[in-house]
């Protein structure tokens, strides 16, 4: 009897435990949302003794009120002139900042910190510190990786972070764009990176999610000028916390050759972890979420229904299924089906020009039914046999089928009568 009721126990104990580690890895994409602590540019290039700058930049998962790095740097290609105070945690009253020691013989900046005095906490993502550069007269790429970073809340207590260092090519280096791309991220996919020129990046926004085979990635971007909304994809394997970057580009990319076909709204690029990650061999499905102005599409007088995002892959532009899902008083919302991630462009064409395409299609249209119509009829004249020239006059019926019904009804009721009496 104890032991049958100790096998019930375990089968329960089992039981709840199988349940919490499936509930863990469906809400493991909003339960583990960290605090993004970034290099931006996260890559760039600069010449051979060129002053240069970076920022190190941070968007709160909650609310935060202060923060540390270290910095790591090949000394022999790049040395920090100074560190000063960024305006993330000026926003909300007075603070505190400290620049570190810099230690350029050994490559390390050590012992960052900043806070908000008081019980005042951030929430609005901002530049943590500007960090003033030179390069040597050394050429090469230089890794720039944070260390120590810890940020945290009003009452000392330290958050989930996700840090993501960056690159800097000094000088005449040819890279590939997975060379090029840094890792960075805490575990799993890792941080994502960017092969784009700096300069041709107007905007840059990060979004992390937890990778998990078989449960939905979703990424959510809510920048005021970042035109995707949203991105999402099914995973074939897990990558754990992976960050996704988004960039609005000034002009379009620098790995596309040529533009799409129509009017152009935006050139941007959508990265996902580190290179190799958004490939058809482990995800599927894809989806981006994106917008576009009221006011574009009047001024240029767009038709609504050839808005499309286009995907650069393999060489050439595509043009993705889209579909406007909604609509507000100053943007109009669409999403559209990719099979991976990279330089994108939004575009519409005038009304005028889709209904010039129209009109040419309708008469290509046209002129082949009729030249249909014509072979029809020569082949139909031409293959028309004698029999069906003797066909019965109209009016004159066979009624062959109604005496072969009559007969067997006639035949049959005897059969159903001995049944009867039976």
């Amino acid at each position: 009897m104890y032991g049958k009721s100790l096998q019930n126990n375990t089968l329960r104990l089992s039981l709840i435990i199988l349940i919490f580690v499936s509930l863990s890895t469906i809400f493991t994409g909003t339960a583990l949302a960290e605090t993004i602590v970034s290099i931006s540019p996260e890559t760039q290039s600069v010449e051979e003794n060129q002053d240069f700058i970076l920022s190190i930049y941070i968007e709160p998962d909650a609310p935060i009120s202060g923060a540390q790095f270290n910095l790591i740097f090949d000394e022999s290609l790049v040395n920090v002139r100074e560190i000063r105070e960024g305006d993330l945690f000026k926003q909300k009253g007075t603070t505190m900042f400290s620049q570190g020691t810099i230690d350029n013989s050994q490559g390390t900046v050590t012992g960052v910190y900043g806070l908000v005095l008081g019980k005042n906490m951030v929430t609005a993502p901002g530049t943590f510190a500007t960090v003033y550069l030179s390069s040597t007269d050394s050429s090469g790429i230089c890794k720039l990786q944070l260390s120590n970073v810890v940020v945290s809340n009003s009452n000392g207590c330290s958050m989930p972070v996700t840090a993501i260092s960056g690159t800097v090519k000094v000088g005449d280096v040819s890279t590939s764009p997975a060379e090029t791309i840094s890792g960075g991220g805490s575990g799993g996919g890792g941080g994502a990176g960017s092969p784009e020129p700096s300069e041709n990046v107007k905007l840059k926004e990060l979004s992390q999610c937890f990778i998990t085979n078989g449960v939905r990635a979703r990424y959510m971007f809510r920048g005021d000028i970042n035109d995707i909304r949203y991105v999402e994809f099914d995973p074939k394997r897990s990558f754990g916390k992976t960050t996704a970057i988004i960039e609005m580009l000034k002009g379009k990319s620098a790995l596309t050759s040529g533009e799409p076909e129509g009017q152009v709204y935006q050139h941007m690029n959508i990265w996902i972890g580190t290179d190799g990650i958004s490939n058809p061999e482990n995800i599927e499905n894809g989806a981006v979420g994106f917008r576009v102005e009221r006011v574009w599409a009047d001024e240029n007088e767009i038709d609504l229904t050839s808005i499309n995002l286009n995907h650069f892959s393999n060489g050439k532009w595509d043009v993705l299924e889209t579909c406007q899902t909604g609509e507000d008083d100053l943007y109009l919302y669409f999403e559209a089906r990719t099979p991976g991630f990279s330089p994108f462009a939004i575009t519409g064409q005038s009304s005028g020009t889709v209904q010039s395409t129209k009109s040419i299609a309708q008469d290509s249209n046209d002129m082949q039914g009729s030249n249909d119509a014509l072979r029809s009829e020569a082949t139909s004249k031409a293959t028309q046999s004698p029999e069906r020239e003797k066909e019965a006059p109209a009016g004159k019926k066979d009624y062959t089928a109604i005496i072969y019904v009559a007969v067997g009804i006639i035949l049959f009721l005897p059969i159903l009568m001995i049944f009867k009496r039976s």
